[in-house]
Formats: C-alpha cells, sequence, structure tokens
C-alpha cells in the first residue's frame, strides 16, 4: 500500500507530516497508568505450567536468547455476552491477552528488548512487565516514560495484535525503554486489549489473514493461540510443512467455538539465506470471517463451527468468478460503484478518439490511463479490482480478455489458497499477459512474486453450474532477462585516500522493477505521467491565478523533492559501502517507465574513502570493492537443510575503470582473476592493465532461481568466490623516490 498521494502532495505537505510525527511521539495519559497495571494483574496469576519456569534446556543455552512461553487468546464476540452494549449496538468486540516470557543470554538479544511496546486505547485494558535477575529478584519495568507509536511496521512481531487493521489499533501503540535489562536476565509481559468494530449494515468481513511461522528468531518452549468465535463468524486454518494443526476445544460458552494451536520446544533454522520461509517452514494460517450467511456469493468460508482448511479446485474457481462477477459493485468513493467508475473512465478515453487505434494501441493506452489514475490514488487497486476495470474497457472495443486467477511463488499451489487475499487476478489477452498496474509499471512486465507460478484461466459457469478450468503457467524469466550492469569510473584523489567514483546503472526485467522505486523516489515522475496516455495538462482548463499558483506548487514541490534526493542517494551509498561518503550528483538518463525506453539507467557521482592502505612507500587498493558488499555464508550455515530459493534468476556485471595515478606502477593485476561456473551460478573477475588503466569485468549470474538442496556446494563455490574477490588488493608502487 501507498503512503504518498502524489496528486496532493503537491500541496504543502511538510506541515502535515510534522504534525502527524508530533501526534505519533505523544507521551501516554497519566490517566491511562492508573488503570493499565491494575487491569493485567489477573493475567499474572493465571497457572500455565510453561510460565512457571526458568530453566533453559542444556541444547539452547548458547542461543541468544529463549522464549519459555508465548501464549495468545483472542475471542471475537457479536453477541455481547459481557452485557455492556446498548441493545440498538451492532459491534464486534475483540478481546486480546497476550503473555510472553523470554530469558535474554547476550548483549544482541538485550539491544532486540531494550523496548518493549503494548497497546491501550480502551479504560478495562491493561499491560505490566517485570524483569527477573539471576538472583531471582524482580522489578516492574515503568511505562511513565512510554510514547507513542509512529507506525504498526515498527512493533515486532512479539508485540503486536492479531486484528490491528481492521480495529485502527495502529494508531494506540506505545513504546517504553527497558534500560536496566542486562544477559541474564528474565523479561515477562502480560496484556489485555478489548476493541470494537461497527458491523452496522455490513454482512461480511474478512479479517486479515494470519501467517504463524512456528520458527522464530530464538528457540520457543510454548507457542499457543486460542481463538474464540461466536456463531457468526467462521474459522480457517491450514497447516504445512509439519506445523501442528488447530483443534477445536470446549468453549467458554455455549453458542461459542474455541480453535487452539499448541506447539512446544521449537528450535531455530539454521538455513537463512535463499529461503521462501512460508514454503519450507513449519507454518499454520488462519482467518475469521464475520458473515450472517455462509451461503455468501464469492466467499471463500466453510461453515460456522467447522475449521475449513481448503477448497477443491472447482469450489476455488466457482468462487472466484463470483466475487470477479461482484466487483463492478463493490463502492468506489465519489462514483458509487467500480462499475461506474469504470464508465466514466471510459467515456473519458472516448473523448480521445480510442475508437480509430488499433487494438495494441488502445490496450496501451488503456494500460497508461489506469496507471496514472492508480499514481494519484492513496493506495493501489486490488489485483481484482485492476483486473475488472481493463477487462471491461477492453470488451468496450470488443477485445476478448480471459480472466486467470493464480497465487504467489511464495505461497505455493493453488490448491493450498485458503483465503480470498492470496488469490491473484491476472488478464491474458491473446498470448500476453497482463498484471495490475503500479506507479513506474508497463504493459507486459512480469511480476516477480508470480513469475511461473500456477494459474488458471476460469470462465462463467454455465446455467448448468459447469466451468470451464483451464491451467496454464504465468511466463517465467530467464537470468538473461533480469540484467544489472555498472559501469564504474574510478580514480584516487591527490591525497591517496579519496576516491573519486562515477557509476552508471543500467537495469532491465525484474531487477529494474527491484530498483525502480527506490531511484524514482523524490523525483516528480507523477507530474507528467498523463503525457504516457495523451492526458491533458492539470493546468489546460486552469485560470491565470490558478495555474500561477499550480506552478508555485510544483516548484515548490521540486525543490523538496531535490533536497530530498540528495539525502537519500547519500544515504543508499553509505548503506552500500558501509561507510560514509561524499555526494556529488545524481541523474537518470532512462526512467523506464515506457515501452520505448523500458531500461532504466542513472548516473551516481561520490567520493569515498576506505578503499586504499598505505603500506611504507605503497599503497594496495581494493577495487574490487567498488562492487558493494558480497554475501558471506557463515559456518553453520554451510549444511543445508531447505531447497534453495534466490528469488529470482538473473546477471550482474561490473565494468570497474580505474585510472592509474601518475607516478605509479601496479602490481598483483593477475591475481583478481577468478573464473567459477557450474549449473547453478557464475562467478568470473576478469582484470587486465591497458592504457593506464586497471580494467575489471566482474559477472556474477544465479542461474536458476530454484535449487535442491544437493547443489548447495555449487552454489557455494561461485558465493564464496565473490565474497572472497572483494577484499582482494592491487599494489600500487612509486616509479621513483622523488615522488614521495
Amino acid at each position: 500500500m501507498k503512503t504518498i498521494n502524489y496528486k496532493k502532495i503537491i500541496l504543502p505537505v511538510a506541515f502535515a507530516f510534522l504534525a502527524f510525527a508530533a501526534s505519533a511521539q505523544t507521551i501516554i495519559n497519566e490517566d491511562f497508568l492508573d488503570n493499565i497495571e491494575d487491569n493485567a494483574k489477573t493475567l499474572w496469576a493465571e497457572n500455565i505450567p510453561a510460565f512457571a519456569t526458568n530453566i533453559v534446556p542444556d541444547k539452547y543455552k548458547n542461543e541468544s536468547a529463549i522464549v519459555f512461553g508465548f501464549k495468545r487468546s483472542v475471542t471475537i464476540d457479536k453477541k455481547s455476552r459481557s452485557g455492556f452494549l446498548s441493545r440498538g449496538e451492532r459491534s464486534l468486540l475483540f478481546f486480546e491477552n497476550v503473555r510472553f516470557k523470554i530469558k535474554v543470554n547476550d548483549k544482541n538479544a538485550v539491544k532486540s528488548f531494550t523496548e518493549i511496546y503494548f497497546r491501550y486505547s480502551d479504560k478495562t485494558d491493561g499491560f505490566s512487565a517485570r524483569i527477573t535477575k539471576p538472583d531471582s529478584s524482580s522489578k516492574v519495568v515503568a511505562l511513565n516514560d512510554a510514547v507513542g507509536v509512529e507506525s504498526i511496521s515498527d512493533v515486532p512481531e512479539f508485540f503486536k495484535s492479531f486484528f490491528d487493521q481492521q480495529v485502527g489499533a495502529q494508531k494506540r501503540y506505545y513504546k517504553v525503554a527497558v534500560p536496566d535489562l542486562e544477559p541474564g536476565d528474565i523479561l515477562e509481559y502480560v496484556t489485555n486489549t478489548k476493541s470494537k468494530l461497527d458491523v452496522k449494515g455490513t454482512g461480511y468481513i474478512e479479517f486479515d489473514p494470519q501467517y504463524e511461522v512456528c520458527n522464530k528468531s530464538y528457540p520457543v518452549l510454548f507457542n499457543q493461540i486460542n481463538i474464540e468465535t461466536d456463531n457468526k463468524s467462521f474459522f480457517k486454518s491450514l497447516s504445512i510443512n509439519g506445523a501442528p494443526d488447530f483443534k477445536k476445544a470446549d468453549a467458554s460458552d455455549d453458542g461459542f467455538f474455541k480453535y487452539v494451536f499448541t506447539d512446544s520446544d521449537r528450535g531455530v533454522e539454521k538455513d537463512v539465506n535463499f529461503i521462501s520461509s512460508f514454503q519450507v517452514y513449519p507454518l499454520a494460517k488462519f482467518q475469521v470471517i464475520y458473515a450472517n450467511n455462509e451461503k455468501i456469493k464469492g466467499a471463500l468460508i466453510g461453515q460456522a463451527g467447522e475449521i475449513k482448511t481448503g477448497f477443491t479446485k472447482e469450489e476455488l474457481a466457482k468462487k472466484a468468478w463470483e466475487d470477479f462477477e461482484q466487483t463492478g459493485n463493490y463502492y468506489y468513493p465519489e462514483y458509487g460503484t467500480v462499475y461506474a467508475y469504470a464508465s466514466v473512465v471510459w467515456s473519458q478515453l472516448k473523448k480521445q478518439g480510442v475508437k480509430d487505434l488499433s487494438d495494441k494501441e488502445f490496450l496501451n493506452l488503456v494500460y497508461y490511463k489506469m496507471r496514472n489514475i492508480a499514481i494519484n490514488r492513496d493506495n493501489y487497486f486490488s489485483d481484482k479490482v485492476a483486473a475488472y476495470i481493463f477487462s471491461f474497457l477492453l470488451s468496450q472495443k470488443d477485445i476478448h480478455t480471459d480472466i486467470l486467477i493464480s497465487v504467489s511463488n511464495t505461497l505455493g499451489k493453488l490448491s493450498n489458497i485458503l483465503f480470498d487475499q492470496e488469490l491473484r487476478y491476472v488478464c491474458k489477452v491473446n498470448n500476453s499477459f497482463y498484471f495490475n498496474w503500479t506507479d513506474h509499471s508497463n504493459p507486459g512486465d512480469l511480476v516477480e512474486n508470480l513469475l511461473g507460478s500456477e494459474a488458471w484461466i476460469i470462465d462463467k459457469p454455465t446455467k448448468q453450474n459447469t466451468q470451464n478450468i483451464t491451467p496454464v503457467q504465468l511466463p517465467d524469466a530467464g537470468f538473461q532477462d533480469n540484467v544489472s550492469d555498472y559501469t564504474i569510473n574510478a580514480s584516487i584523489a591527490a591525497d591517496m585516500s579519496t576516491w573519486n567514483v562515477s557509476r552508471v546503472s543500467t537495469y532491465t526485467g525484474i531487477s529494474k522493477t527491484r530498483n525502480i522505486y527506490t531511484t524514482l523516489k523524490y523525483t516528480p515522475y507523477m507530474l507528467d505521467d498523463y503525457k504516457y496516455y495523451g492526458g491533458s495538462s492539470p493546468t489546460e482548463k486552469m485560470k491565470d491565478a490558478q495555474e500561477e499558483e499550480y506552478i508555485k506548487s510544483v516548484k515548490a514541490l521540486k525543490d523538496e523533492f531535490k533536497e530530498a534526493k540528495v539525502e537519500q542517494v547519500k544515504s543508499e551509498l553509505q548503506g552500500e559501502f558501509q561507510q560514509k561518503i561524499k555526494y556529488k550528483n545524481f541523474t537518470i538518463s532512462s526512467d523506464g517507465r515506457s515501452l520505448k525506453a523500458k531500461t532504466l539507467v542513472y548516473t551516481e557521482d561520490f567520493e569515498l574513502a576506505g578503499m586504499v592502505r598505505k603500506a611504507g612507500k605503497k599503497y594496495l587498493v581494493n577495487i574490487a570493492g567498488l562492487v558493494g558488499s558480497q554475501l558471506q555464508i557463515k559456518k553453520e550455515e554451510r549444511v543445508r537443510k531447505y531447497d534453495i530459493n534466490v528469488g529470482y534468476a538473473r546477471t550482474l556485471n561490473w565494468t570497474i575503470n580505474f585510472k592509474i595515478p601518475d607516478g605509479y606502477t601496479v602490481e598483483g593485476v593477475k591475481e583478481l582473476k577468478t573464473s567459477i561456473d557450474n549449473e547453478t551460478g557464475t562467478f568470473t573477475c576478469d582484470a587486465e592493465e591497458q592504457n593506464g588503466m586497471v580494467v575489471l569485468k566482474i559477472k556474477k549470474i544465479y542461474k536458476k532461481a530454484n535449487n535442491p538442496k544437493e547443489k548447495w556446494p555449487a552454489m557455494l563455490a561461485f558465493i564464496d568466490a565473490a565474497y572472497n574477490s572483494s577484499f582482494k588488493y592491487i599494489l600500487l608502487k612509486p616509479k621513483s623516490l622523488s615522488i614521495l
């Protein structure tokens, strides 16, 4: 989801940002502090064996930390059994209790828990935390200095609620420092929260799907989730890769259903690189749906009181089509429905004379028109809404569109789909595939997490309730399609310590998609985007005074962006080279946002230190270090348990031209040469001296997105070669003592 509406950003946004930042850091209300710890007291009294022990099993004594217990209990209540709602009020209530206990064994773990987080928004909410020292003394964590959290994304997993999005709780988190936490200490907290969601007039609500990966960053001895719902809520869950199942248990009241997940003694996984975690780690995914009627069209739900664990191919395809057909009736601000809005867009296109365009020209124009609309929204269209609007507009010129459903390649197969949110919609016109538009996508651009994914073409069911379902595979991309090219010209300044560097970066395919958002951040690409579909300038119908104000606003925006871009580029370079750099210039030659110029090309000019070491009267120079930091595979990661997933196949090329300083000769160039090539990947470095330059041509290739774990030694060969190469030096020797 986007966070900036670039149409509105032309207005003075700085004041809004400052106001938001100020409100996000507001100190917790003192009235809350009078009640919050008292409200949590009863949770400390619960007799749960997992939280009674302080003994760490021998096999985990060398771990950075160990979680003794992590228990979450959620009740979703439409029946208002608590008795405090008025008769006419129609709300869903959420009650969530959490208990957590961890022992921190080293400074890294202590650092991760120097701040703790909690929700507080209702007078009945409670939170309390304490530290137990090795001598068994205990101390309560003071909450007086707690401040509001700016974004829910900043809240770590161990402190995050299941249902934040629905109840707006992203504004209700606070954090507080734990200044006296030390290695060997035990940190515990308990919390209870109540939230309310107005469902008046709403017959169907899907809560965010939850993905419980059993393996955490630390070993967990006891991990339990309790979900209790009334008979208007439905529950779905699927456990894969060896995770425990949710099981039904006795509910506390009649008319309620309880589902319990319990996992125990779960260690830390050592395979952390090149992992598709949802496909290989033990995982339990689940979702709660509120519905007045389980027969709602297109709803992926089961029966009340049932744990629905999956859908047949026929069920999934039918419900997906029903849901797609209803998309036109979805609410769209200002226009009423999505169908009404799509009709308005078609009216706008007709005024441009599109009826005279060829099908291909019209298709591209529609794509860029909708991309421009997406840019000016606060958030992106869902795949389903995008596919509906796209197919609707193409149908106005009798262009047939096949509707496909698919699933992210990070999740697996369509047979494992459990949630509506996991369904991806794609349009196919003839032999070309069209995915949801983003700020920078072009017609036909592929999407990384849909590369090679399983898909079905689905048709409208017949009156006899039969439906055509045609299996297809979405396009994949090889390492030749996804390329990052870097041409680097470097020289050492007169002080023999600072480098002057000019780097031209060129990206294609998925590599471009990965880099384009960062590259075009703080650039005013949105201001001229209307030109891609032949639209009108924003100033076309403005009066003189309005146009003058618009021009001033645009200038102010560009000035603000220019200043912010310098800081952004500097920060990115410093992160890449892990040291301070001096920014000199940044220019974009091709923004990659059109079919005529699909390649992203930009240049960075900067000064860099730390790549030269003085050795008496000579200098050691790390030219290969200009490729940036390379992945190091640690000792404990060299025995592979899971298959290998590198995301997408790709090629990285570096051409480094290093000017030999006047008065110096160079040695060690031949020693830079390296060549590793096997079925999983390549790393080569060719080096030579020519015309007063040292020229390095480096290539790194990930040949396949996926490899079996048995190929890990082959991958290590070229990954290690790349890492080792980045530490090789050449030697600069003075031609004569007179220059010293």
